[in-house]
């Protein structure tokens, strides 16, 4: 019989885990095109340190399936979250079990609204499975050599 199980990583855990942790999280980054560049695993990882964010870890049968990483801020007096990081095998049915305390761990902390940017291909990834609606439209202009 399958298990299924799900830790919210102490640093020290994080640490623990990294080799392992590091390809699922710099999977997430490399496939989100909007970060892509400017993040990868090492930011993920400093952002759990300084206790800037937090990571859960999906385990199947004890071995790390997935991840989720969410960093904390605060908006116009409003507390909220981005994530950073989604990754891994079987997400779904980690979504189907955990999403739904996930959410109310936020609540219960008084996050007021998860954000995720994610490249439009995975748009509706988000918007079908995890119940995000969408709320803008993020569109980004590379200034530099080409804008002088």
């Amino acid at each position: 019989m399958t298990t299924l199980s799900i830790e919210m990583l102490t640093k020290e855990r994080v640490i623990e885990l990294w080799p392992v942790l590091e390809p699922l999280v710099e999977s997430a980054c490399e496939g989100n095109t909007i970060a892509k560049g400017e993040m990868d695993a090492g930011h993920v990882l400093l952002a759990v340190q300084l206790d800037k964010a937090v990571m859960f870890a999906g385990f199947l049968d004890g071995e790390v399936a997935c991840i989720l990483a969410l960093q904390f801020f605060d908006a116009n007096g409003h507390k909220g979250a981005d994530v950073m990081a989604l990754a891994g095998r079987h997400l779904l049915r980690f979504k189907a079990a955990f999403w739904e305390p996930i959410i109310k761990w936020l609540v219960a902390n008084g996050v007021e609204f998860l954000d995720a940017y994610t490249p439009t291909e995975r748009a509706e990834v988000y918007l079908k499975k995890f119940g995000f609606t969408e709320s803008c439209a993020y569109v980004r202009m590379k200034l530099g050599e080409n804008h002088e």
